[in-house]
């Protein structure tokens, strides 16, 4: 027996001959896995029904409601050897572990990027998963029970921490070890070994990290990684993007085969939402010469234009321009993070952020200023839906992320937000907590106002605290 998924149904096939065919999902079927004994199939929608489908293959009647979880298309399903567990990869960059006694998931295991496939080993115990990372990341499975009850609380599964280059093979490839906070390795090709870090959603459910990231304060410059010059770096921080577009223009004009002014007018382009010209900018830049600027500078674009699968890619690719650099790998993972926030993706680049956050190895400061700035953002959309409940909590986040900035200045590594995003890191802090106090006062809770703006005051320099007694005044 056959099963052929198409964009408008699946089809099955019984001797070279069609037997049945029936409609999988609301738009396109994009993967399907039998269980063991073929008496189930399962299928994967697209980006427009991510859900995971169980089929009677007696009656080819649907079993039960879809299976909820992943946000974009299901790209690939395995089931083990036992018929207990299936896993799926999907465009949302995770790989998601199912017990399929109870259609639940039992974890969640993050890439950086688009997964493409995943499968269990011939045993079972182990999940392999690849994809626009260019890495096969192995993880430990749960043991299969005895028998075929379901087990009230599966064993949580732990990763080998083998995350490798696809030219390489698990066993043998040549893994990080660090030294005195720098990375020691053979090769130019950069595999994590540091030990996995779970932390835990609010339904309980294991989110696995498939990078760990060396514990060191990020010293890259917004010149290194956007390849800008001094004076376009300044113009867009200042915010004078017509002196920033009219310098690149004739830097252009001077050599057309300029492919970091190409990139970084698209830079300029999209602080001005100008989509089309940005998109236009980057796409002469890659023509010109591949690079890590001309990738970030077209996953921007892309965004911008709500083509977020395409930004998607543009920003893998872009990936495999940081050449092992520690500091632009996250960089770029934050970039790729406020690029699809700022395509209304607010849930997915909270989650990714602040799950790096989470980690003790990562910038403290840097993650500080991120999550801070994008909390500030949802507090505001909120606090104008006079959602003030809502605002509270993000704007509580928002001071608490970037309370490190009461006395002291942003990273400047953190230039880069703002030259590609506009981001004011320096007011940060005082308009997190000015934000704070306004929804406290729309919400009615004056005394929790009060003690919002005497802690305020209390934990800020001189020339913050003279800011907000005028504020108030």
């Amino acid at each position: 027996m056959l099963a052929v998924a198409t964009d408008q149904d699946i089809q099955i096939y019984v001797a070279e001959k069609l037997q049945t065919k029936f409609k999988g999902h609301s738009h396109g079927t994009l993967s399907l896995a039998w269980s063991p004994d073929r008496t189930r199939l399962f299928s994967g929608g697209d980006d427009f029904d991510p859900s995971i489908r169980e089929w009677d293959t007696s009656s080819w009647k649907q079993v039960g409601l879809p299976w909820k979880g992943h946000t974009y298309k299901v790209n690939s399903i395995a089931v083990n050897s036992f018929g207990t567990h299936a896993v799926s990869a999907s465009s949302d960059n995770s790989v998601r572990l199912w017990q399929l006694s109870d259609k639940t998931t039992v974890a969640i295991f993050q890439h950086t990027s688009s997964v493409v496939c995943a499968a269990f080993s011939a045993d079972g115990t182990h999940i392999l998963s690849a994809g626009y990372d260019k890495k096969i990341t192995d993880w430990k499975a749960p043991k299969a029970p005895a028998t075929t009850t379901p087990t009230p609380k599966p064993q949580q599964p732990s990763p080998t921490a083998h995350s490798v280059p696809h030219e390489q093979s698990v066993s043998k490839v040549e893994q990080f070890v660090t030294k005195s906070g720098q990375f020691v390795t053979t090769s130019e090709q950069f595999v994590t070994k540091s030990e996995q870090l779970t932390t835990t959603t609010k339904s309980g459910q294991s989110v696995i990290k498939s990078e760990q990231i060396a514990s060191k304060t990020l010293v890259i410059t917004a010149d290194e990684l956007l390849a800008i010059t001094k004076t376009i770096r300044i113009a867009s921080i200042t915010g004078d993007l017509s002196t920033a577009e009219k310098v690149l223009t004739q830097e252009i004009t001077a050599d057309t085969k300029n492919f970091a002014s190409y990139a970084n007018r698209s830079f300029v382009m999209a602080r001005k939402l100008s989509w089309e010209n940005a998109l236009q900018d980057a796409n002469k830049s890659l023509a010109v010469r591949t690079s890590l600027a001309g990738y970030i500078a077209k996953g921007i674009a892309l965004c911008g234009k709500q083509l977020v699968e395409d930004a998607r890619t543009a920003f893998d690719l872009a990936f495999t321009f940081t050449h092992g650099n520690m500091d632009a790998t996250v960089f770029l993972y934050f970039i790729k993070a406020i690029a699809l926030f700022n395509a209304n993706r607010h849930k997915e680049a909270v989650l990714r952020v602040e799950q790096l956050a989470s980690d003790p190895a990562a910038d403290p400061l840097a993650c500080g200023v991120v999550v801070s700035s994008l909390r500030l953002q949802l507090g505001t959309i909120a606090f104008n839906g006079a959602r003030h409940s809502e605002a509270i909590e993000h704007f509580t986040a928002a001071v608490k992320a970037s309370t490190f900035l009461a006395k002291s200045s942003p990273p400047a590594a953190c230039e880069a937000f703002t030259v590609l995003f506009g981001w004011d890191n320096e007011t940060l802090w005082q308009t997190s907590n000015k934000k704070l106090i306004l929804a406290l006062l729309g919400a009615g809770r004056l005394g929790e106002a009060f003690e919002s703006y005497r802690f305020a005051m209390d934990t800020s320099n001189e020339a913050t605290k003279v800011s907000l007694h005028s504020w108030v005044l």
